[in-house]
Formats: structure tokens, C-alpha cells, sequence
């Protein structure tokens, strides 16, 4: 089968475009970098912000997997739907009919002020109003686009995507260290949904084998409150780093007044934290996954010491171990 994979150069389009491709699949890779991945991909460079159409090549694709994506707690609209929503629109345009298409949506879709666990497909997208920041809603934007024009398509809705690789959950976590302290609001002590990288790149391949259609949540099986997650993470990487807990109303707060101070005075750069940013550690979300394991037959559950130790092999290569400088971390 030929597949597209757009994001390719990125960290979760990487790891679909790697595993299905040892799996036989021929890959054309897309992605806005001028170099291409490593490994033995087709690559074809297109960035989905700049207005181009889509490449020629995907009309020719048996079937596309779009995971590329903005991909930031703060930020205005417009960046955000212009990769999401017109670029969505764009690849669409490019595919051909009877193509098979995953979309890589996102678990931000659910209203962050939804009381109860777990959270089910129909209940999401709902009213953009409702979100905190402009990436929950361009991607609550692609997904309502989606499904109108291809009914047809695969939309999976995975949480907290981690793994070796990634240079967005973690390390913006791991950027937050000051003199050895961490704080979490509530203490990241409350179970959430995570999805290890490995457990989507299953999803995906499920879906290509499969009919199935529309939104289906994707997570490891077992919820696990972050603070065990960064322990884990912490210990591998000899850093001494101690959680200290904050309310979760102090922070979401705090973080309400950051937001309101900095859009006052037009800033860009990310504030020290966000309400987005204590949803995700203070009311972390558990997703129901009964279509992810009776409709698509995939029921992950990552082992967390294992995740971590691959994890930790690319960072220390990085320069993530040892004696590094925690008061030197960027803001």
C-alpha cells in the first residue's frame, strides 16, 4: 500500500512513517523542512500553512495519514487554522476519493469544563468558545471539516502523546524546573489518560487495516497520574527534582491573570504557564476507550519504566542527563 504521511519530520508523524514502513507499506513522507528524515522514506516537501496545493503525488495514494500540526499552548488563531483547517482543506483537495484517511486529531476537543470521567466521542467538538487556547480550537475546527467532507475518514483522538522523540511534552515540563523543585498544580497526583507514541502508531496501523470511521479516543489502557510519569523521568535522568503541589484554583488563577497581562500588551511568547497547560496537569482528562479496543482491536497499555528508559537514551544524547543546570532552563 502506498501511503502518505504528512508531519513526517516531526515526532509522531516520524514514528507512523518508520513503523509502516518496516511494515512493508511504500511511505511518501511529507513535511515543511528542507531535510528529509532519516531512513528510507519518499520525501516530498510541503509546508501546509504556505497556500500551496497539495502535492500531485497524493492523488495517487492508497491512503494518507495526516499527522502534521501546530502544535502550542499559546498562540493567536490564525497560525493555528491555518495549518489545521485550510491546510486540512488543501490535502483533502489533493487525495484521491476512495483513499483511505486518518486524521491524527487530539483529545483537546472535549470541553475543558466537562465534570466526569470518562470522556466519549459524541460528546466532542463542542462550541469553540468554550476552549482555552487556539490549538484546541483549530483542531475542533479540522475535525467538524473532516468529517463534513470525508464521512468516510478516521479520526483518532489520542492525550498527552509521549516518547523517545518528543520535543514538546516533556521537555517544555522539564524547561519548567527551578533549582530543583517542580511546581504541578494538585500535584500532578490525579490519573490521567497518556498515550506512549508506540500505542498511536498501533491505532494508526489498526485503522488502515480497518472500515472504521469517525472520532476514537487513543490512550494507554492504565490512566497514570504525571507526577509517577516524571519521577520515572527524572530518576533516569539523575536529576534531583522534587514535585511541590500548588491548588489547582491558585494556578488556573494565576494562569488567567499571565494570559490577560500578556495579551494586554500584545506579547507572543509563551507565558510562564497557562490555564491550558493546569487543565492538563490539575483536571487531567480519562478518555473511554471501548471503540479504540472493540472497534479498531487495539488495547495498549505502555509499560512506563521501559517508555522512559528509550526516552532517556535519546534526551541524554541531547544533553538532558547528568549535572545538568536546572536554574538554567529556559522560561
Amino acid at each position: 500500500m502506498r501511503v502518505a504521511v504528512t508531519g513526517v519530520t516531526g515526532f509522531i508523524g516520524g514514528a507512523i512513517a518508520r513503523r509502516l514502513h518496516a511494515a512493508g507499506h511504500e511511505v511518501v513522507g511529507l513535511g515543511r523542512r528542507p531535510t528529509p528524515p532519516a531512513g528510507a522514506v519518499r520525501y516530498v516537501r510541503w509546508d501546509l500553512a504556505s497556500g500551496e496545493p497539495a502535492p500531485p503525488i497524493l492523488a495517487s495514494c492508497d491512503a494518507i495519514v495526516h499527522a502534521a500540526a501546530r502544535v502550542s499552548p499559546w498562540g493567536p488563531d490564525a497560525p493555528f487554522r491555518e495549518t489545521a483547517v485550510r491546510g486540512t482543506a488543501r490535502l483533502l483537495d489533493g487525495i484521491g476519493p476512495d483513499a483511505r484517511v486518518i486524521v491524527i486529531g487530539s483529545a483537546s476537543v472535549y470541553d475543558p469544563n466537562r465534570a466526569g470521567d470518562p470522556a466519549r466521542e459524541p460528546e466532542a467538538p463542542v462550541d469553540e468558545r468554550r476552549y482555552r487556547n487556539a490549538y484546541a480550537r483549530s483542531k475542533a475546527a479540522q475535525e467538524r471539516l473532516v468529517v463534513e467532507r470525508r464521512p468516510d475518514a478516521l479520526v483518532l483522538r489520542p492525550r498527552a502523546v509521549w516518547g523517545p522523540g518528543d520535543e514538546t511534552l516533556l521537555p517544555r515540563i522539564l524547561a519548567r524546573v527551578r533549582a530543583g523543585r517542580l511546581l504541578l498544580p494538585g500535584g500532578g497526583a490525579r490519573p490521567a489518560s497518556m498515550t506512549f507514541v508506540d500505542s498511536l502508531v498501533d491505532a494508526v496501523e489498526a485503522g488502515l487495516a480497518s472500515s472504521m470511521r469517525g472520532p476514537v479516543n487513543v490512550a494507554d489502557a492504565t490512566p497514570i497520574p504525571p507526577a509517577r510519569l516524571l519521577r520515572v523521568l527524572f530518576a533516569g535522568l539523575g536529576r534531583d527534582v522534587r514535585i511541590v503541589g500548588i491548588p489547582v484554583a491558585m494556578a488556573e488563577a494565576a494562569a488567567a491573570a499571565l494570559e490577560t497581562a500578556w495579551t494586554a500588551a500584545g506579547r507572543r511568547d509563551e507565558p510562564p504557564f497557562t490555564r491550558y497547560a493546569v487543565d492538563a496537569i490539575g483536571r487531567p482528562l480519562v478518555l473511554d476507550l471501548a471503540r479504540l479496543h472493540e472497534g479498531l482491536g487495539v488495547a495498549p497499555d505502555a509499560d512506563v519504566d521501559f517508555g522512559v528508559a528509550r526516552v532517556v537514551a535519546v534526551m541524554r544524547e541531547a544533553g538532558h542527563g547528568d549535572g545538568e543546570d536546572d536554574r538554567s532552563s529556559p522560561p
